[in-house]
C-alpha cells in the first residue's frame, strides 16, 4: 500500500495473520476447558456463542439450523422481532394506542420506534406486506420454506421455554412473517409518490442531512498481497430501527454454510458470505416504480378515463383498531396500473395519486433469491440466483473465491417510453406512460471482472464508479437512473485509495473500511494559514494562538486521537451558528480552491474565535482531542471514537468512509454520542488456497438486553477501529472456547 494514503494506520499490524487477530480480539479464553464438537443428528442444533455473543449454529439438517437460529434470535431480540411481526399484521395501534410508539415503552433496551402506529398499520394494510408474503410463500424453494417454518418454530420454542418473557401483545406467528418484515423494512412502495407529490407550501428550511449511505468494494488478485480476493461492505444508517437493525449469525447446517447479517426477524443472509462468494449492498439512484396522477370524475371521485374509456378505482373497507380510542376506518383504494396492485396514496382535489411499485406483488421472492445466492457454489449458480431480477433494486457487489468481481443492479425495474420525466408524477389517464416491460438479466447494468481489478460504489451514479472507463449514462435509457456526475466524498476517497492499492493484506482492508479522512478537507489548512493574523488578532491570547495553529494542522482525518480534528469540528459548529447557507458556499470554495471574498474571510475568523470560546466555556480547556467529545457506547461505559462528516448543504455531505454521525448527549450537552452511521462493517478475504477469512463489527452489540454483557460490547471495537474475526471454521471457533448449548426440536 502507498504509505502516503495511510499516514497513521496502515503501518500498524499490516502483516497480522488471522491467528494474531483472533488472539487480539478474543480475550479471556486462557485456561478454559475444551469445548465439545456439535451434535450432528436430525432434530438437534448446537448453538455456540462466541466472545461477542454471536450465535454459531451447527446442525445436520438445514431446517434444524434455522430452528436454532429462531431460538437464538429470540434470546437476544425477542421484543424487537415480535414488534416487527405485529407491525406486519397492522396491529400496533390495537395493542399500544394511537400516536408514536417509542420502543422503550416495550423493552428498555430497544431503541427507535414507530412515529405513528395508525400510519404504520395503514401502510401495512395498504401495501399488503403479510398478505402478499403468504401468497408467495409457496413459490419459494421447498427447503427454504421448511427453513422459515423452522425459524418460527424456534421462536415459539423459546417462548414456551420462557413464558415469563412472552408479552401479552405477542401476535400469532407464521412463516410468512420474516418475508413480510423484510418488505416492511425495505419496500419502496410508500416512497414512490412521497418525493413527487406537489407541496402545499415549501418548507421553511431544509432538514439537516446526516452523513449516511453505504460503502462496498472488492479488489482482485493483482492488488492483494496473497493473490486472493478481498471484499468490504459497510451498511450505513441509524443503528436502531425497533431495536438494533441488523443481527449477525453463522450457520453450518446441511449444505447451508453462511456467515450472515440479517435485518432482524427476516431469517435472511441479506449481507454475508460463504466459502464461495461474499456480497454487500449500497443504495443509489433508481426508478423501481412510478407515481401516477389520475384525474377522477363522478360523484364519488372513483371513476376515471384511461385512453378515453371509463375505469374504476377499486375500494376495500379497512378498519384499524385503536387501544383506548376510536377505531380508524378508511377505504383501501387501488388501481391496476401496469397490471400491478397500485394503491392510491394521496388525493389533491380531483387528482388521485397511485403508487405503482414494480415489486409490490413479489414480497418474499427477493429473500428466495438471496437464499439461492447463499447456496451458489459457482458462477452458473450465482447467475441463476440473480437471473430472475427480483432482488432488492440497489447496487449489489459480489466477490468470489473463484476470482469473480461482480457488480449488478438486480432489481425489478420497469422500462418506459422515451421522453418521460420519471422524477415527477406521470399521467395516469393514458397508456402512453405505461411500462413497456422490465429490465432482464442480460440487459441489466453489470460490471464483471473489470480491467481496473476493483469495483466500488458508495451510493453513486454508475458513471462515477471509475476515474475512466465507467459505464456512460448516454449508453442507457433514462429508466436506468443514471444521475450523470453524481458522486460522494466517500466514493472519491475510495477511488483514491483503491487506484493506488497494491499488496493489500486483511489488515489493510480493515483499515480502508475504517478510513477516517474526509477528502479535500485538508485544503482548509491553507485557508487557515493565510487568515492566521486575522484569526489570532493583534494581541492574541496564548490559548487562541494554540487553537488556530491546531486548525492549520488539520489534515482532514477525524481520528479519535486528533486535537486538530476536534478544533475543526468545533469551528464547523461555530460556522453553522454564523450562517449555515454561507458555510456551504465557503466550503465549496475552499474545496474547489476558489478565492474567498472579504465577507467569507471575516466569517471564518469570527467562527474560529467563537469555537475557541465555546471549548473554553464547555471544558475550561482546549487540551482535548476529538475522542474526548465524540463517544460511542449505550451502556454504563463509553469510549472515544473517530470518523464522521460534515453537512455542507441540503443533501450535500462531506464524510469519511467511516461515516459516523453524532448527536448531543441529553444529560451532558458538551458530549456527542454516535448513533449512526457505520453499523455493520465487514471484510471478507478469499485466499488462493480456497480458505476464507472474515471480520466484522455489529454496533452496538448482538443483544438488546441492557443486562447482557453483549448489549454494547462492540462499542470498544468501534473505539479501536477494529473488526473481530468471525471464526468461520469450526476448529477456530472451538479453539476460542465459546459457550455451548444443545437444542432439541
Amino acid at each position: 500500500m502507498s504509505a502516503g494514503l495511510f499516514p497513521t494506520n496502515i503501518a500498524r499490524a499490516a502483516k497480522a495473520s488471522i491467528f494474531g487477530l483472533i488472539a487480539l480480539a478474543l480475550p479471556g479464553s486462557a485456561g478454559a476447558q475444551m469445548v465439545e464438537p456439535p451434535v450432528m443428528a436430525a432434530g438437534k442444533a448446537t448453538i455456540y456463542r462466541d466472545h461477542y455473543g454471536m450465535p454459531h449454529i451447527y446442525a445436520a439438517r438445514e431446517e434444524d439450523g434455522f430452528f436454532g437460529l429462531g431460538y437464538a434470535i429470540a434470546e437476544d431480540r425477542l421484543e424487537q422481532i415480535l414488534l416487527f411481526y405485529l407491525a406486519t399484521r397492522g396491529e400496533l395501534a390495537a395493542n399500544f394506542g394511537a400516536g408514536p410508539l417509542d420502543a422503550k415503552r416495550v423493552a428498555p433496551g430497544v431503541g427507535g420506534g414507530f412515529p405513528d402506529t395508525v400510519e404504520s398499520d395503514t401502510n401495512a394494510r395498504r401495501f399488503r406486506y403479510l398478505e402478499t408474503a403468504r401468497a408467495n410463500l409457496v413459490k419459494l424453494p421447498p427447503q427454504f420454506r421448511r427453513d422459515l417454518e423452522s425459524y418460527i418454530q424456534g421462536i415459539e420454542k423459546y417462548l414456551a421455554d420462557h413464558p415469563e418473557r412472552r408479552p401479552a401483545w405477542t401476535p400469532k406467528l407464521e412463516p410468512a412473517m420474516p418475508l413480510a418484515v423484510f418488505a416492511l423494512l425495505v419496500s419502496e412502495g410508500p416512497q414512490i409518490c412521497s418525493t413527487k407529490l406537489p407541496r402545499d407550501k415549501e418548507p421553511e428550511s431544509a432538514a439537516p442531512v446526516e452523513p449516511r449511505g453505504s460503502d462496498a468494494w472488492v479488489i482482485g488478485r493483482s492488488r492483494t498481497a496473497n493473490g486472493g480476493i478481498i471484499m468490504s461492505s459497510d451498511s450505513h444508517g441509524p443503528w436502531s430501527a425497533i431495536g438494533t437493525l441488523f443481527y449477525a449469525w453463522r450457520m453450518k447446517a446441511g449444505d447451508f454454510d453462511v456467515q450472515a447479517f440479517e435485518p432482524t426477524g427476516s431469517a435472511s443472509p441479506f449481507f454475508g458470505h460463504t466459502n464461495h462468494y461474499a456480497w454487500g449492498w449500497t443504495e443509489g439512484p433508481r426508478f423501481p416504480g412510478d407515481c401516477y396522477a389520475i384525474t377522477t370524475e363522478g360523484p364519488d371521485s372513483r371513476s376515471f378515463k384511461f385512453d378515453g374509456r371509463l375505469r374504476r378505482i377499486e375500494s376495500v373497507p379497512q378498519r384499524v383498531e385503536v387501544k383506548d380510542g376510536a377505531a380508524v376506518a378508511f377505504d383501501l383504494e387501488y388501481t391496476a396500473h401496469n397490471n400491478v396492485f397500485s394503491p392510491i396514496v394521496a388525493r389533491r382535489g380531483a387528482i388521485a395519486y397511485a403508487a405503482s411499485y414494480a415489486a409490490i406483488d413479489d414480497t418474499g421472492r427477493d429473500l428466495g433469491s438471496i437464499y439461492a445466492l447463499a447456496k451458489a457454489e459457482g458462477r452458473p449458480a450465482l447467475e441463476e440466483a440473480l437471473g430472475n431480477m427480483n432482488l432488492y433494486p440497489a447496487n449489489l457487489i459480489i466477490g468470489g473465491g473463484d476470482g469473480t468481481l461482480f457488480y449488478i443492479r438486480p432489481g425489478r425495474i420497469p422500462k418506459r417510453r422515451p421522453g418521460l420525466d420519471l422524477n415527477k408524477p406521470l399521467d395516469g389517464n393514458s397508456s402512453a406512460t405505461a411500462w413497456t416491460g422490465f429490465i432482464s438479466y442480460p440487459e441489466a447494468l453489470k460490471i464483471v471482472n473489470p480491467a481496473q481489478d476493483y469495483i466500488v460504489n458508495n451510493n453513486v451514479s454508475p458513471d462515477m464508479m471509475y476515474p475512466t472507463g465507467a459505464p456512460r449514462s448516454e449508453d442507457y435509457p433514462a429508466y436506468y437512473a443514471f444521475k450523470k456526475g453524481q458522486t460522494t466524498s466517500r466514493q472519491r476517497r475510495s477511488i483514491e485509495i483503491l487506484e493506488a492499492a497494491r499488496q493489500v493484506t486483511d489488515q489493510d482492508a480493515i483499515d480502508i473500511t475504517m478510513d477516517e479522512k474526509v477528502i479535500d478537507f485538508d485544503k482548509w489548512a491553507k485557508v487557515f494559514a493565510a487568515l492566521r493574523p486575522r484569526m489570532v488578532g493583534p494581541d492574541p491570547a496564548p490559548g487562541l494562538v494554540k487553537f488556530v495553529d491546531g486548525l492549520i494542522a488539520f489534515d482532514g482525518i477525524l481520528s479519535r486521537e486528533s486535537r486538530p480534528a476536534l478544533y475543526f469540528s468545533a469551528f464547523w459548529d461555530a460556522l453553522q451558528g454564523k450562517d449555515a447557507d454561507a458555510r456551504g458556499e465557503i466550503a465549496r470554495r475552499v474545496i474547489g480552491e476558489v478565492p474567498l471574498d472579504e465577507g467569507h474571510e471575516t466569517m471564518i475568523a469570527s467562527a474560529a474565535g467563537a469555537a475557541y470560546a465555546a471549548l473554553i466555556q464547555d471544558f475550561g480547556s482546549i487540551d482535548l482531542v476529538y475522542g474526548d467529545v465524540h463517544r460511542v457506547g449505550r451502556g454504563q461505559e463509553h469510549y472515544p471514537v473517530g470518523g464522521g462528516g460534515f453537512v455542507v448543504g441540503p443533501g450535500e455531505i462531506a464524510a469519511a468512509m467511516r461515516a459516523m454521525s453524532f448527536q448531543r448527549d441529553d444529560k451532558d450537552r458538551r458530549m456527542k454520542f454516535a448513533y449512526c452511521c457505520q453499523r455493520v462493517p465487514f471484510v471478507v478475504s478469499f485466499d488462493p488456497e480456497g480458505m476464507v477469512r472474515s471480520y466484522s463489527q455489529l454496533l452496538p452489540g448482538i443483544s438488546d438486553d441492557p443486562q447482557s454483557r453483549h448489549f454494547d460490547d462492540q462499542a470498544r471495537l468501534a473505539s479501536e477501529r477494529s473488526l473481530r474475526p468471525n471464526l468461520f471454521y469450526l476448529d477456530d471457533l472451538l479453539d476460542s472456547r465459546p459457550r455451548r448449548s444443545e437444542l432439541s426440536r
